[in-house]
């Protein structure tokens, strides 16, 4: 059984500092996916090659993107991996709520092709689906 608790999550300003950080970071990074989509979408358009949809249209095909982006990107190491991965699980679940959408295999209303992020509306959202990592309450 699965329960969900609500806290008050009350920081200090370091910690809060720290944190939005790497939301900016995760929202920096959930652009620069979308970007790279918005590029394979059109390689597919015109190719219909089987190696572009695997990676634009699967699961987990943007998420595998991020360790090579790391390299690039050495800012990306501060943030834990789980965030990180969720950001490329997000953006995948929304391109296939599009497909889904479009085919009319989606239940309500119609869904767009993402959008990017402004870093100053809302802040992203860090999940860290790993238990025991990333976060410590006390």
């Amino acid at each position: 059984m699965e329960s969900v608790i609500k806290l008050k999550l009350t920081l200090d300003e370091e910690s809060q500092r720290v944190l939005q950080g790497q939301s900016r970071i995760c929202n920096w990074l959930y652009n620069r996916l979308l970007e790279k989509a918005n590029v394979l979408k059109e390689q597919y358009v015109k190719e219909q090659n089987e190696d572009i949809a695997k990676i634009l249209y699967s699961k987990r095909g943007l998420r595998n993107l991020i360790p090579a982006m790391k390299s690039d990107h050495p800012f990306l190491k501060s943030v834990h991996s789980s965030p990180l991965k969720n950001v490329g699980l997000r953006l995948s679940d929304s391109i296939q709520a599009y497909q889904k959408s479009r085919k009319g295999l989606r239940k309500g209303k119609q869904t767009g092709w993402p959008r990017f992020r402004p870093n100053k509306v809302k802040p992203f959202s860090l999940l860290y689906d790993e238990p025991g990592k990333g976060f410590k309450v006390s």
